[in-house]
């Protein structure tokens, strides 16, 4: 797995490409943590992922909440079916924004 940052306005994009999470989720998961420390909006972008599972969940839940506490947000864009389906199960979809552009995530999270 391969993981890209980038900014635009005042929002830090995360780019994900690769399966191969389970080793990477540790690293993952203290990259978003001192992200978090500099900006209070972050995009996530699932494009490259096919699967998704419960490591990125728990990472994807756990930065949600901190970016809440820091008055916020996350959001999650271009999301397969399949993830989608998965943020339903699990009731993601109801705690997270999730957009199909990065357009629509941007304007989301300027009126934050």
């Amino acid at each position: 797995m391969s993981l890209k940052t980038r900014h635009k306005e005042d929002v830090l994009i995360f780019d994900f490409d690769g399966e191969d999470l389970h080793n990477f989720k540790d690293e993952l998961r203290l990259i978003i943590e001192e992200a978090a420390k500099k900006t209070n909006k972050i995009i996530i972008n699932l494009k490259g992922l096919e699967n998704i599972n419960s490591h990125l969940i728990g990472i994807i839940s756990s930065s949600k909440r901190m970016l809440s506490s820091l008055n916020g947000d996350l959001v999650v864009i271009t999301a397969t079916e399949r993830i989608l389906n998965v943020f339903k199960v699990v009731h993601l979809d109801k705690i997270i924004k999730i957009t199909a552009s990065e357009k629509d995530a941007i304007d989301y999270l300027k009126k934050k």
